[in-house]
Protein backbone atom coordinates (compact mmCIF):
# COMPACT_ATOMS: atom_id res chain seq x y z
CA UNK A 1 0.00 0.00 0.00
CA UNK A 2 1.12 3.39 -1.02
CA UNK A 3 1.87 5.92 1.84
CA UNK A 4 -0.48 8.73 2.07
CA UNK A 5 -1.58 11.29 4.97
CA UNK A 6 -5.73 12.80 4.65
CA UNK A 7 -6.69 16.50 5.49
CA UNK A 8 -10.65 16.98 6.40
CA UNK A 9 -11.41 20.60 5.98
CA UNK A 10 -13.80 21.19 9.36
CA UNK A 11 -13.08 24.37 10.76
CA UNK A 12 -16.09 26.62 9.76
CA UNK A 13 -18.99 27.66 11.75
CA UNK A 14 -21.91 26.67 9.03
CA UNK A 15 -23.66 29.49 9.38
CA UNK A 16 -26.93 28.19 7.36
CA UNK A 17 -27.22 25.60 10.15
CA UNK A 18 -28.14 28.62 12.65
CA UNK A 19 -26.48 26.56 15.73
CA UNK A 20 -23.46 27.02 18.47
CA UNK A 21 -22.47 23.74 17.24
CA UNK A 22 -19.97 22.92 14.41
CA UNK A 23 -21.88 22.25 11.64
CA UNK A 24 -19.55 18.81 10.88
CA UNK A 25 -20.41 17.92 14.67
CA UNK A 26 -24.22 17.82 13.73
CA UNK A 27 -25.21 13.97 14.05
CA UNK A 28 -26.03 11.65 10.93
CA UNK A 29 -28.03 8.56 11.92
CA UNK A 30 -26.49 9.05 15.16
CA UNK A 31 -22.83 10.00 14.30
CA UNK A 32 -21.19 13.42 13.68
CA UNK A 33 -20.96 13.98 9.81
CA UNK A 34 -17.01 14.38 9.83
CA UNK A 35 -16.56 10.94 11.38
CA UNK A 36 -17.90 9.20 8.12
CA UNK A 37 -15.50 11.65 6.39
CA UNK A 38 -12.76 10.20 9.22
CA UNK A 39 -13.74 6.62 8.69
CA UNK A 40 -13.62 6.28 5.33
CA UNK A 41 -10.58 7.85 4.54
CA UNK A 42 -8.97 5.26 6.95
CA UNK A 43 -10.60 2.62 5.32
CA UNK A 44 -9.10 3.66 1.93
CA UNK A 45 -5.40 3.07 3.28
CA UNK A 46 -4.53 6.84 5.47
CA UNK A 47 -1.75 6.50 7.37
CA UNK A 48 -2.31 9.96 9.53
CA UNK A 49 -5.61 11.77 9.36
CA UNK A 50 -5.88 15.42 10.05
CA UNK A 51 -8.61 17.90 10.94
CA UNK A 52 -8.26 21.27 10.36
CA UNK A 53 -10.98 23.44 13.14
CA UNK A 54 -11.47 26.73 13.87
CA UNK A 55 -15.16 27.28 15.19
CA UNK A 56 -15.91 25.50 18.02
CA UNK A 57 -11.94 23.89 17.74
CA UNK A 58 -12.76 22.54 22.28
CA UNK A 59 -15.78 21.01 20.97
CA UNK A 60 -13.91 19.18 18.11
CA UNK A 61 -11.59 18.25 20.14
CA UNK A 62 -13.90 16.52 22.41
CA UNK A 63 -15.96 15.22 20.14
CA UNK A 64 -13.32 13.50 18.00
CA UNK A 65 -11.00 12.97 20.92
CA UNK A 66 -11.30 8.87 20.26
CA UNK A 67 -10.90 9.39 16.72
CA UNK A 68 -7.28 9.12 16.47
CA UNK A 69 -6.86 12.22 14.40
CA UNK A 70 -4.37 15.02 14.81
CA UNK A 71 -6.06 18.27 14.74
CA UNK A 72 -4.53 21.98 12.97
CA UNK A 73 -6.45 25.09 14.59
CA UNK A 74 -7.66 27.53 11.23
CA UNK A 75 -8.30 30.76 13.78
CA UNK A 76 -9.36 32.65 10.83
CA UNK A 77 -11.35 31.19 7.76
CA UNK A 78 -9.65 32.66 4.61
CA UNK A 79 -10.21 30.15 2.22
CA UNK A 80 -8.99 26.30 1.23
CA UNK A 81 -5.97 26.98 0.99
CA UNK A 82 -5.43 29.03 3.79
CA UNK A 83 -6.52 25.95 5.79
CA UNK A 84 -3.99 23.79 3.87
CA UNK A 85 -1.34 26.67 4.99
CA UNK A 86 -2.24 25.90 8.10
CA UNK A 87 -1.28 22.03 7.99
CA UNK A 88 2.23 23.00 6.37
CA UNK A 89 2.96 25.19 9.07
CA UNK A 90 2.52 22.72 11.47
CA UNK A 91 4.48 20.22 9.35
CA UNK A 92 7.12 21.75 7.26
CA UNK A 93 8.20 18.38 5.84
CA UNK A 94 5.75 17.92 2.98
CA UNK A 95 4.24 14.20 3.47
CA UNK A 96 4.77 11.74 -0.10
CA UNK A 97 1.02 12.69 -0.86
CA UNK A 98 -2.12 14.33 0.78
CA UNK A 99 -5.12 13.52 0.66
CA UNK A 100 -7.79 16.33 1.04
CA UNK A 101 -11.42 16.18 1.76
CA UNK A 102 -14.51 18.39 2.81
CA UNK A 103 -15.70 17.25 6.30
CA UNK A 104 -19.27 18.06 5.58
CA UNK A 105 -19.46 14.90 2.53
CA UNK A 106 -20.38 12.15 5.08
CA UNK A 107 -21.56 9.96 1.47
CA UNK A 108 -18.27 10.30 0.35
CA UNK A 109 -18.07 7.17 -1.75
CA UNK A 110 -15.40 4.99 -0.50
CA UNK A 111 -14.99 3.12 -4.24
CA UNK A 112 -14.32 6.20 -6.00
CA UNK A 113 -12.25 7.32 -3.48
CA UNK A 114 -10.09 4.00 -4.34
CA UNK A 115 -10.15 4.35 -8.25
CA UNK A 116 -8.85 8.33 -7.55
CA UNK A 117 -6.14 6.55 -5.11
CA UNK A 118 -5.20 3.79 -7.48
CA UNK A 119 -4.69 6.01 -10.33
CA UNK A 120 -2.66 8.71 -8.62
CA UNK A 121 -0.47 5.96 -7.72
CA UNK A 122 -0.48 4.57 -11.44
CA UNK A 123 0.27 7.33 -13.41
CA UNK A 124 2.33 9.55 -10.89
CA UNK A 125 0.51 13.09 -11.38
CA UNK A 126 1.02 15.96 -9.58
CA UNK A 127 -2.21 15.64 -8.25
CA UNK A 128 -5.44 13.84 -8.41
CA UNK A 129 -8.88 15.67 -8.14
CA UNK A 130 -12.02 14.22 -8.11
CA UNK A 131 -15.12 15.80 -10.12
CA UNK A 132 -18.58 15.17 -11.39
CA UNK A 133 -20.83 16.17 -14.76
CA UNK A 134 -23.70 17.60 -12.91
CA UNK A 135 -26.76 19.05 -14.64
CA UNK A 136 -27.38 22.03 -12.55
CA UNK A 137 -23.31 23.04 -11.33
CA UNK A 138 -24.76 26.11 -9.41
CA UNK A 139 -22.35 27.49 -7.05
CA UNK A 140 -19.35 24.66 -7.73
CA UNK A 141 -16.50 25.41 -9.17
CA UNK A 142 -15.62 24.72 -12.90
CA UNK A 143 -12.89 22.51 -14.31
CA UNK A 144 -11.14 24.35 -17.50
CA UNK A 145 -9.50 21.84 -20.06
CA UNK A 146 -7.24 22.64 -22.61
CA UNK A 147 -7.58 21.48 -26.06
CA UNK A 148 -6.01 18.61 -25.63
CA UNK A 149 -8.56 17.83 -22.82
CA UNK A 150 -6.44 18.17 -20.19
CA UNK A 151 -7.47 19.86 -16.78
CA UNK A 152 -5.88 23.24 -16.99
CA UNK A 153 -7.15 24.78 -14.11
CA UNK A 154 -10.70 24.93 -11.75
CA UNK A 155 -12.44 28.60 -11.80
CA UNK A 156 -14.34 28.93 -8.68
CA UNK A 157 -18.19 29.90 -9.34
CA UNK A 158 -18.27 33.29 -8.17
CA UNK A 159 -15.33 34.29 -10.63
CA UNK A 160 -16.59 32.67 -13.87
CA UNK A 161 -17.56 33.70 -17.30
CA UNK A 162 -21.29 33.59 -18.58
CA UNK A 163 -19.37 31.23 -20.85
CA UNK A 164 -17.57 29.24 -18.19
CA UNK A 165 -20.74 28.61 -16.19
CA UNK A 166 -21.90 26.40 -18.63
CA UNK A 167 -19.42 24.34 -17.90
CA UNK A 168 -20.95 21.29 -16.36
CA UNK A 169 -18.12 19.23 -15.22
CA UNK A 170 -17.23 20.68 -11.80
CA UNK A 171 -14.64 20.65 -8.72
CA UNK A 172 -15.80 18.04 -6.27
CA UNK A 173 -13.06 19.46 -3.50
CA UNK A 174 -11.73 16.43 -3.18
CA UNK A 175 -7.42 16.19 -4.25
CA UNK A 176 -5.03 13.79 -3.95
CA UNK A 177 -1.44 15.78 -4.15
CA UNK A 178 2.20 14.93 -4.27
CA UNK A 179 3.55 16.70 -0.94
CA UNK A 180 6.11 18.46 -2.38
CA UNK A 181 4.72 19.41 -5.53
CA UNK A 182 1.88 20.99 -3.56
CA UNK A 183 4.48 22.67 -0.81
CA UNK A 184 6.20 24.15 -3.72
CA UNK A 185 2.98 26.83 -4.67
CA UNK A 186 0.75 26.78 -1.57
CA UNK A 187 2.53 29.86 -0.30
CA UNK A 188 2.29 31.87 -3.86
CA UNK A 189 -1.32 31.69 -3.47
CA UNK A 190 -2.99 34.77 -3.92
CA UNK A 191 -6.00 36.04 -2.26
CA UNK A 192 -7.20 38.14 -5.68
CA UNK A 193 -10.69 36.95 -6.21
CA UNK A 194 -14.33 38.07 -4.93
CA UNK A 195 -14.05 36.71 -1.60
CA UNK A 196 -10.78 37.57 -1.51
CA UNK A 197 -9.80 34.04 0.31
CA UNK A 198 -6.68 31.89 -0.56
CA UNK A 199 -8.01 28.74 -2.77
CA UNK A 200 -6.61 25.69 -2.67
CA UNK A 201 -8.34 25.26 -6.59
CA UNK A 202 -5.40 27.87 -7.54
CA UNK A 203 -2.73 25.43 -7.07
CA UNK A 204 -4.26 23.15 -9.51
CA UNK A 205 -3.35 25.79 -12.23
CA UNK A 206 0.07 26.69 -10.83
CA UNK A 207 0.70 22.78 -11.36
CA UNK A 208 -0.42 22.79 -15.35
CA UNK A 209 1.22 25.92 -15.95
CA UNK A 210 4.22 24.56 -14.65
CA UNK A 211 4.07 21.76 -16.95
CA UNK A 212 2.94 19.50 -14.10
CA UNK A 213 0.49 17.23 -15.06
CA UNK A 214 -3.08 16.88 -12.99
CA UNK A 215 -5.52 14.13 -13.50
CA UNK A 216 -9.28 13.93 -12.98
CA UNK A 217 -11.23 10.72 -11.58
CA UNK A 218 -15.10 11.46 -12.31
CA UNK A 219 -17.95 10.27 -9.76
CA UNK A 220 -20.92 8.73 -11.22
CA UNK A 221 -23.32 9.16 -8.39
CA UNK A 222 -24.01 12.55 -7.82
CA UNK A 223 -25.50 11.63 -4.40
CA UNK A 224 -22.76 10.89 -2.54
CA UNK A 225 -20.91 14.32 -3.30
CA UNK A 226 -23.70 16.12 -1.63
CA UNK A 227 -22.55 18.51 0.84
CA UNK A 228 -24.35 19.54 4.22
CA UNK A 229 -24.74 23.29 5.02
CA UNK A 230 -28.33 23.64 6.31
CA UNK A 231 -30.45 21.60 8.28
CA UNK A 232 -32.49 20.62 5.19
CA UNK A 233 -29.35 18.99 3.66
CA UNK A 234 -29.04 17.19 6.61
CA UNK A 235 -32.43 15.33 6.38
CA UNK A 236 -31.63 14.77 3.01
CA UNK A 237 -28.43 13.53 3.79
CA UNK A 238 -29.79 11.64 6.16
CA UNK A 239 -32.44 10.20 4.40
CA UNK A 240 -29.85 8.59 1.57
CA UNK A 241 -27.48 7.22 3.81
CA UNK A 242 -30.86 5.85 5.68
CA UNK A 243 -31.97 3.88 2.65
CA UNK A 244 -28.97 2.88 1.96
CA UNK A 245 -28.15 1.11 5.20
CA UNK A 246 -32.03 -0.31 5.24
CA UNK A 247 -31.19 -1.45 1.59
CA UNK A 248 -27.99 -3.50 3.16
CA UNK A 249 -29.63 -5.67 5.71
CA UNK A 250 -32.41 -6.63 3.56
CA UNK A 251 -30.22 -8.52 0.88
CA UNK A 252 -28.18 -9.74 3.58
CA UNK A 253 -31.62 -11.90 4.81
CA UNK A 254 -32.86 -9.34 7.35
CA UNK A 255 -36.81 -8.68 6.84
CA UNK A 256 -37.68 -4.94 7.09
CA UNK A 257 -41.65 -5.25 7.40
CA UNK A 258 -41.91 -1.48 7.34
CA UNK A 259 -38.79 0.30 6.16
CA UNK A 260 -40.27 3.90 6.21
CA UNK A 261 -41.16 3.40 10.11
CA UNK A 262 -37.96 1.65 10.95
CA UNK A 263 -34.82 3.53 12.07
CA UNK A 264 -31.31 1.41 12.19
CA UNK A 265 -28.13 3.58 12.64
CA UNK A 266 -24.73 2.45 10.34
CA UNK A 267 -22.97 0.75 13.50
CA UNK A 268 -25.81 -1.95 13.70
CA UNK A 269 -25.11 -5.36 13.03
CA UNK A 270 -28.63 -7.53 12.38
CA UNK A 271 -28.14 -11.66 11.55
CA UNK A 272 -30.28 -13.58 8.37
CA UNK A 273 -33.79 -14.61 9.31
CA UNK A 274 -34.37 -11.51 11.70
CA UNK A 275 -37.70 -9.89 11.39
CA UNK A 276 -37.74 -5.89 11.87
CA UNK A 277 -41.43 -4.92 12.91
CA UNK A 278 -42.62 -1.53 13.02
CA UNK A 279 -41.55 1.44 15.07
CA UNK A 280 -38.32 0.13 15.53
CA UNK A 281 -35.03 2.12 16.57
CA UNK A 282 -31.88 0.52 16.33
CA UNK A 283 -29.21 2.94 17.42
CA UNK A 284 -25.41 2.67 18.67
CA UNK A 285 -23.05 -0.08 18.11
CA UNK A 286 -25.77 -2.92 18.81
CA UNK A 287 -25.91 -6.37 17.87
CA UNK A 288 -28.63 -8.41 16.87
CA UNK A 289 -28.11 -12.08 16.43
CA UNK A 290 -29.75 -14.46 13.30
CA UNK A 291 -33.75 -15.57 14.11
CA UNK A 292 -34.63 -12.71 16.45
CA UNK A 293 -38.34 -10.53 16.01
CA UNK A 294 -37.65 -7.45 17.68
CA UNK A 295 -40.30 -4.97 17.31
CA UNK A 296 -43.37 -3.62 17.41
CA UNK A 297 -42.29 -0.27 19.29
CA UNK A 298 -38.37 -1.02 20.36
CA UNK A 299 -35.83 0.63 20.79
CA UNK A 300 -32.40 -1.56 21.21
CA UNK A 301 -29.05 1.06 22.50
CA UNK A 302 -25.80 -0.25 22.39
CA UNK A 303 -27.08 -4.09 23.60
CA UNK A 304 -26.49 -7.51 22.11
CA UNK A 305 -29.14 -9.89 21.56
CA UNK A 306 -28.59 -13.33 20.99
CA UNK A 307 -29.83 -15.69 18.41
CA UNK A 308 -33.80 -16.19 18.73
CA UNK A 309 -34.91 -12.93 21.10
CA UNK A 310 -37.79 -11.43 20.46
CA UNK A 311 -38.81 -8.40 21.99
CA UNK A 312 -41.62 -5.90 21.74
CA UNK A 313 -42.99 -2.53 23.23
CA UNK A 314 -39.77 -2.49 24.92
CA UNK A 315 -36.24 -0.22 25.59
CA UNK A 316 -33.08 -2.58 25.71
CA UNK A 317 -29.94 -0.66 26.58
CA UNK A 318 -26.24 -1.35 26.86
CA UNK A 319 -26.99 -5.37 28.08
CA UNK A 320 -26.78 -8.80 26.38
CA UNK A 321 -30.01 -10.28 25.98
CA UNK A 322 -29.26 -14.66 26.12
CA UNK A 323 -30.00 -16.71 22.76
CA UNK A 324 -33.85 -17.27 22.86
CA UNK A 325 -35.30 -14.76 25.51
CA UNK A 326 -38.74 -13.13 25.23
CA UNK A 327 -38.57 -9.83 26.54
CA UNK A 328 -41.78 -8.93 28.30
CA UNK A 329 -43.69 -6.30 27.04
CA UNK A 330 -43.22 -2.67 28.58
CA UNK A 331 -40.16 -3.61 29.99
CA UNK A 332 -36.90 -1.51 30.28
CA UNK A 333 -33.96 -3.26 30.07
CA UNK A 334 -30.78 -0.53 31.36
CA UNK A 335 -28.85 -3.11 33.92
CA UNK A 336 -28.01 -6.89 33.74
CA UNK A 337 -29.42 -7.21 36.95
CA UNK A 338 -33.19 -5.98 34.90
CA UNK A 339 -32.16 -8.93 32.15
CA UNK A 340 -33.01 -11.07 34.99
CA UNK A 341 -36.36 -10.25 35.44
CA UNK A 342 -37.23 -9.86 31.58
CA UNK A 343 -37.41 -13.23 31.18
CA UNK A 344 -40.57 -15.78 31.62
Amino acid sequence: MHPFDSLILAAGKGVRMKSNLPKVLHPVLGKPMVQYVIETVRRVGSAHSHVIIGFGKDQMRQALSTQGVGFIEQNEQLGTGHAVQCFAREHPTPPEHLLVVCGDTPLLSEETLRTMIEQHFSLRPAATMMTLDMQEPGGYGRILRNQQGNVQEIREAKDCSEVEKRIREVNLAIYLFEGKALYDRLFSLKNENRQKEYYLTDVIGMMTRDGLPVIAVKERDEASTLGINSRLDLNRVAGILRQRIIEKHLSEGVSILDPATTWIEPDVTIGSETVIYPNTILTGKTVIDSGCRIGPQVRVTGAHLNTGVTAEFAVIEHVTVAPHTRVKPFSHLGTEQAHSEARE
